[in-house]
């Protein structure tokens, strides 16, 4: 038993825009950013307000994932009106690869090692520093068993890091947050010939859809499906809502 299994944990979650689900659900994978730009996705696929945040502080070549069902930043996007999707991912396929465990923001947190700073402390509940690391992190098992005994039950969300990327098993379920786009993705996945299963769950807070991100979507997802070559146009709801 793993880590993670340990500690009552079931699934692992992984948050996306519904449009960049035609890329996830095409490579079976989850990708880090570095993994992204060798597969051809320019700057613009990736969220404006944290990729910069992500790569300078050593966490470019990690997949993101978190053990939260529903984090504030998906409450958030939701809240915004912007279709988002949750991929819960069985813990048996993250406990099958080495992987890190973050219980700090890494885009947003402004205490960081560098420079003058020091930083969050070192112990087996924070994590350890490595090389090019601004912010601890947990990779042994006694430190990972450490970090969820004391925050897993306060409800942090802790980040789960898989270098360059984590292949995602037929297990892999879909959480949809609306009927409209949990019909949207079941037609899409079974364009792909994708396995996953699709579920409809209601979202903690209110999603008040709004049509004219809908729209953009499904433009994006109908061009996506017909050209399996095609990156994106740099449809980003951060870039959208910073123009609004």
């Amino acid at each position: 038993m793993g880590v993670l299994s340990a500690e009552g944990v079931q699934s692992v979650f992984h948050y996306s825009p519904l449009h960049y689900l035609i890329f996830i659900a095409r490579t079976a994978a989850i990708l880090s950013k570095s993994s992204l730009r060798k597969a051809g996705f320019d700057s613009t696929h990736f969220r404006s307000t944290s990729m910069e945040h992500d790569i300078a502080r050593g966490f470019g070549d990690y997949a993101h994932l978190t053990i939260a069902a529903q984090p504030k930043i998906l409450k958030s996007k939701l809240a915004a009106g912007f279709p988002h999707v949750a991929l819960a991912i069985p813990v048996n396929a993250v406990e099958a690869v080495p992987f890190s465990l973050c219980r700090f923001n890494v885009a947003m947190t402004r205490c960081v090692r560098r420079g003058n700073k020091c930083g969050y402390s070192e112990s087996a509940t924070n994590g350890r520093y490595y090389p090019d690391h601004q912010i601890p992190i947990a990779r042994t098992a006694f430190d990972k068993t450490a970090m969820l005994k004391k925050h897993l039950p306060n409800g942090a969300m802790i980040e789960v890091l898989v270098r360059g990327k984590l292949n995602l098993p037929d297990k892999t379920s879909v959480v949809c947050f609306s009927k409209q786009d949990t019909e949207i993705v079941s037609n899409a996945l079974a364009k792909l010939n994708c396995r996953w299963t699709v579920q409809n769950s209601s979202p903690l807070e209110p999603y008040p859809r709004d049509d004219g991100y809908v729209a953009l979507v499904a433009d994006f997802i109908e061009r996506a499906l017909l050209d399996p070559s095609w990156r994106g146009n740099g449809l980003e709801f951060d870039r959208l809502s910073s123009r609004s």
